[in-house]
């Protein structure tokens, strides 16, 4: 594979914009002890509460026992809770504590700012076409 094909490369480049933009923010959450896993969890928690771990999981693109485990130590940290449903006591969902709203919270001002930053390259009318060309990709991967 030549150099002019793997700067062309989709999936490289897809990746290349994905650490780069993602490692200015995790860098951010780093300085309190938050890494990229947890982040996912918290946001999806803050943004969906009452979630079950399998489909928290399927959210934050992780396989069930990393999620397992994140979830243990955020639970252990005081930051998310599990519930169990009336309906079903076998159907445990999570939601965020108090604790986790508060620490979270800023970091959700934080990424609404950085994706500002990120989509300022693109000219407006650019913005919706791209987001609009990703969902595509990912409705056509069935995700």
């Amino acid at each position: 594979m030549n150099q002019q094909h793997f700067d062309n490369y989709l999936l490289y480049q897809l990746a290349m914009v994905s650490n780069a933009l993602s490692s200015e923010f995790h860098n951010e959450l780093s300085k309190h002890d938050i890494g990229p896993a947890a982040w996912r969890i918290l946001y999806c928690l803050w943004s969906t509460p009452d979630m079950r771990l399998t489909e928290l999981a399927r959210h934050v693109l992780y396989k069930q026992p990393r999620v397992t485990k994140r979830v243990a130590q955020l639970q252990e940290a005081g930051l998310v809770e599990k519930t169990v449903r009336d309906d079903d006591r076998r159907n445990v969902s999570l939601r965020l504590t108090q604790k986790g709203k508060k620490l979270v919270f800023p970091f959700i001002k934080k990424s609404i700012a950085h994706e500002a930053k990120i989509m300022s390259v693109l000219p407006q009318a650019d913005r919706q076409k791209f987001r609009q060309s990703l969902l595509a990709l990912i409705e056509s991967l069935g995700q």
